[in-house]
């Protein structure tokens, strides 16, 4: 066992996973140094926390482990009696040891875009010419991903050829011949898509994202109309089932209200699936897909929504599977909170190595102009206060009794939050009791959702799940198997790729109206909004979702939404956390939250360690 690594363990910066990784990495390859063993168990630590990579000069610069609640200070293990027990080495010390290592493949060329996917090394770690120690497996999905991106950046106007006098008058049609300065953007966005095998189009909740995209999808119809050619094959795709079905909902209302001829509309597709199922998911692995490199969709646009929820294997994985002359279009919010699993995609897109803004009007463009609030409106403020890091301004705001749509409600000294919070829920979920249909249900779900930070504790989903069904009379908790099972929504929480239900969708636990003989059942929309039932019993992996997470609630809106913070700061809260799960919001928002968690979680900021944006943007 190495000293260092068992130190770390104890004092909880890493994990028992991360020390045995470590171990086995180093009897496999017959590597003792202690630095060289503590960089790979560094490295496994940060791809559990969501980088990519262990970025060492960065580490080493902020003099932290990043380890909350450990026993660590300025980069120094203490001991019980807050002596420090080890330092880890300075940078160029440590440099050197790692490119030394037969573990470790260590390149001494920058980033280019012609680098090859992968190396014919079998070192399971690369250390690249900037001091980032990457797992194998994400160092060649890192460099596959830039090397596709950055080809179709290049392609520039590599797209097919244009009708110019066509793309103009659509342009003037579809957004105004004088456009607003928010409309603006939205046509600069349109003519850049077309223009390039690839673009992304960023924005908060209302600015518009969906909508250019239709308008963009009609462009291309009409550019293809023209020239006596067949529409585009074009698939639309997003992260989970509910921001599919969301997607394809938006796209079809939208398209019926657009104006252009009924063959364009006609040529617009409205059908939108998850990008698991899209690829073909085989195999027992997550990444294992159908199509890929070797078989490539069978489609000229893929449109991918929610882009921020997209990690960096599986995005790897999609733009591989893509023909080389089609088109790239990801939509999403750089700023809401990034994938669960490793990586930060659209946010490295998004922004440069210093972490500006890109500036790069072919490729990107951030819609700022907000059309679902009013601009002296509340909400809007709270999300831009929220987004700036400014705490005390949020805190005034929350405070205005002029502005009663958004409000922070303070724990008792006592704590917890008592009648305010459970009036909250029963008012809340009030339309949804009274309701008797379940598409009546369905549509009260989203007039109001309690959003919880962390899943366990008296603030987390599991506990609000219960107090709701308590306070809402529904008995004890969820089970599926129950003779007689209380109407209840439930929520998926893994893919079931035979019943076509997805990792987010939300259902209802009631009697078929049209067949209530058959007993309790399931009923889900599907996307294009017809009713789909199922039997309690094939339902296999479900839970009450009276309360969820902000994460579970990524790529969904509700007219009002609780937001309920734990009681003490927390390693989870951040300022993307707290932004993602205010602008769920349409209308109102109620933050539970003491003045001083919600302060120090806007203050800060998540930052993942990976090499996308410098691979793309130098």
């Amino acid at each position: 066992m190495i000293p260092e690594l068992e130190k770390l363990r104890s004092a909880g910066a890493l994990s028992a996973l991360d020390e045995h990784f470590a171990e086995t990495l180093g009897r496999l390859t017959g590597e003792k140094r202690g630095e060289v063993l503590l960089a790979a168990g560094l490295a496994s630590r940060r791809v559990g926390a969501g980088h990519v990579c262990l970025d060492l000069p960065r580490f080493v610069a902020e003099g932290s482990l990043l380890a909350e609640g450990s026993r660590l200070i300025e980069g120094s293990l203490l001991d019980e009696g807050g002596e420090p027990q080890w330092d880890p080495p300075t940078l160029e010390a440590w440099l050197e040891i790692l490119s030394t290592s037969e573990m470790i493949e260590s390149l001494d060329a920058g980033p280019s875009p012609d680098w090859p996917a992968a190396l014919p090394s079998s070192a399971p770690l690369v250390l690249d010419s900037s001091g980032r120690l990457y797992l194998r497996r994400y160092w060649s999905d890192e460099k596959s991903l830039a090397q596709g991106l950055r080809a179709r950046i290049a392609e520039g106007q590599g797209a097919a050829a244009l009708d110019e006098a066509v793309l103009g008058e659509g342009l003037d049609r579809l957004f105004g011949e004088e456009s607003a300065p928010g409309s603006d953007l939205q046509r600069r966005a349109a003519e850049g898509a077309l223009r390039s095998r690839f673009f992304v189009i960023s924005g908060g909740p209302g600015t518009g994202k969906t909508s250019t995209v239709i308008k963009i999808l009609a462009l291309l119809a009409e550019q293809a109309l023209a020239q006596g050619e067949a529409p585009p094959r074009v698939q639309m795709v997003a992260p989970t089932g509910k921001a599919a079905a969301h997607l394809q909902g938006s796209v079809q209302r939208s398209l019926e209200a657009l104006d252009c001829a009924e063959a364009v509309k006609a040529a617009v597709p409205i059908a939108a699936s998850t990008i698991h199922r899209c690829l073909g998911r085989r195999g027992g692995t997550a990444h294992r897909f159908r199509h890929g490199a070797d078989n490539p969709l069978e489609l000229d646009v893929l449109l991918v929504d929610e882009a921020s929820m997209v990690d960096l294997a599986l995005m790897t994985r999609l733009v591989e599977a893509l023909p080389a002359e089609a088109r790239l279009i990801l939509l999403g919010d750089r700023d809401q909170l990034a994938s669960v699993e490793a990586g930060s995609v659209l946010g490295d897109i998004g922004r440069g190595p210093g972490g500006e803004p890109v500036d790069a009007p072919d490729s990107v463009v951030h819609l700022t102009r907000n059309y679902r609030f009013s601009s002296q409106g509340g909400l809007e403020e709270l999300t831009r206060l929220i987004n700036a890091g400014d705490a005390p301004g949020t805190l005034a705001l929350l405070a205005d009794e002029d502005r009663p749509e958004v409000r922070l409600v303070e724990p008792s000294p006592g704590g917890g939050w008592g009648e305010a919070l459970s009036g909250a829920i029963r008012s809340g979920y009030a339309e949804f009791c009274e309701q008797t249909s379940p598409e009546g249900r369905m549509r009260a779900l989203d007039g109001f959702r309690v959003l919880c930070a962390h899943r366990r504790g008296r603030g987390g989903v599991d506990a609000l799940n219960a107090e709701a069904e308590r306070l809402l009379g529904l008995g004890g908790s969820l089970d599926l198997a129950a003779a007689n099972p209380p109407v209840r929504p439930i929520g998926i929480i893994r893919n079931d790729y035979e019943l076509e239900l997805y990792n987010g969708d939300v259902g209802i636990v009631c009697s078929d109206p049209e067949a209530p003989e058959r007993g309790p059942r399931v009923f889900f929309l599907a996307p294009d909004g017809s009713a789909r039932w199922y039997s309690p019993l094939s339902i296999g992996a479900a839970e009450t979702v009276f309360a969820t997470t902000v994460h579970k609630s990524q790529g969904s809106e509700f007219a009002e939404v609780a937001v309920v913070l734990p009681e003490e700061a927390s390693p989870i809260l951040s300022r993307e956390l707290i932004y993602t799960a205010v602008s769920r919001a349409r209308e109102r928002v109620t933050l539970f939250s003491s003045a001083e968690v919600l302060s120090a979680a806007i203050g800060r900021r998540i930052e993942r360690s990976s090499g996308l944006s410098e691979a793309l943007w130098g």
